[in-house]
């Protein structure tokens, strides 16, 4: 008699189930697990923490416009690409810093304006951060003068302080290990 695959392999599985299954622990009555139909996985994304950063800071940021009686002193926030990158970065400046500024830019387009009429051409004359350490110590202290007398100002201080570590901790734990190369 002559024997095909096909008939061999069907022997074989027919034999060799019965004896696998045999060989296999029983299940223990003690050892069962409940299966669930749903995983919930709950985390916190990198770009909810810095908003919430944001959010501290604007709010912190117009209590303290209200509270604060030097115009120059007010601090007004934007948005915006370096020249030259698509990059963009919040930056939060005092009234007196963004007016240097832009004094400096129109002293610095007038200066390239009279060179194009072949005139000699002044160089600006305000200098950003030499106008903005010279009022630094009044700004300083007007800040905490505004931080003791008023509590409500100290706690969205503290809002915003607790919003960033808990977005450095989390920045943290996901690049534990991490090479990281800094500038």
């Amino acid at each position: 008699m002559r024997w095909n695959w096909p008939g061999i392999v069907m022997i074989c599985c027919c034999v060799a189930g019965p004896l696998c299954e045999a060989a296999q622990p029983a299940p223990d009555a003690s050892a069962t697990t409940d299966i669930t139909d749903e995983v919930l996985v709950r985390g916190t994304r990198l770009r909810e923490l810095k908003a919430a950063i944001v959010a501290a800071e604007d709010r912190f940021y117009v209590r303290y416009n209200e509270l604060n009686k030097v115009d120059a002193f007010d601090i007004e926030c934007a948005t915006d690409a370096h020249t030259g990158t698509k990059l963009k970065q919040r930056r939060c400046l005092t009234r007196l810093q963004l007016e240097a500024r832009a004094r400096n830019a129109l002293e610095t387009l007038q200066m390239f304006q009279e060179q194009d009429l072949e005139l000699t051409g002044r160089p600006p004359t305000t200098d950003p951060e030499a106008v903005w350490l010279a009022h630094f110590d009044d700004y300083r202290d007007n800040m905490l003068y505004l931080l003791k007398m008023n509590p409500d100002l100290r706690r969205l201080a503290s809002e915003s302080e607790n919003a960033q570590k808990r977005y450095d901790a989390e920045h943290r734990r996901r690049l534990k290990g991490r090479l990281m190369l800094v500038e």
